[in-house]
């Protein structure tokens, strides 16, 4: 097993969930103070730092392990790519929040794991250069999906519950769960290693 290094491998981790957390957290807050546009600013912000974080990741650490010297996509490819991604994720917490406060909180849940699911497949699949529906049905990217549905889920009855800082606590819980898992699966494979050395 390779060493731990702060800087490359647990500094993005750290950017990432922050980033997530603290934009997932305000977006309600404001949401809730009835400061729209505002909490839409800070999700964005938040959500672009954690995709920002995990690029840089793959770029600087999983890639050269697997022996991509540098990447042949170009940056307007690939900021094109990375608002996609971070549009799609936004829309389903906003689905999701609408869902849950004014259908149902329970069926708002199962739609968040559904759409989740396909989102977490759709970012594995290109940053892993592989299928998309290879991940639909991998075990580890749908328990990953799961731990952060079910933060997402138990943070916010706790705060629909009058308790924010549980909600918070059971939130960071699920994204940190959910980033070290997706961030282990995103390694190269063995082989790929091998192949690089």
């Amino acid at each position: 097993m390779s060493e731990t290094n702060f800087k490359l491998d647990v500094m993005p981790f750290i950017i990432a969930t922050a980033g997530e957390f603290l934009a997932l957290h305000y977006w309600l807050t404001y949401q809730d103070l009835g400061y729209f546009i505002l909490a839409n600013i800070i999700l964005w912000a938040g959500f672009l730092t954690e995709r920002i974080a995990v690029i840089t990741w793959i770029q600087r650490v999983y890639r050269p392990k697997e022996g991509v010297a540098s990447e042949t996509t170009s940056v307007a490819k690939k900021a094109v790519g990375l608002v996609i991604v971070t549009l799609t994720e936004i829309v389903i917490w906003i689905v999701w929040l609408w869902l849950a406060d004014e259908v149902d909180f329970w069926l708002a849940g199962a739609v968040l794991m559904v759409l989740m699911l396909a989102e977490h497949s759709m970012e594995m699949a290109l940053l892993k250069r592989d299928s998309f529906w290879k991940y639909v049905v991998d075990v580890r990217t749908i328990f990953f999906t799961l731990m952060e549905v079910a933060g997402g889920i138990g943070w916010l009855y706790l705060v629909r519950e009058g308790e924010p800082i549980w909600g918070a606590i059971v939130l960071i819980l699920g994204l940190s769960i959910e980033h070290i898992l997706q961030g282990r699966q995103l390694r190269p494979e063995p082989s790929q290693r091998m192949a690089a050395a």
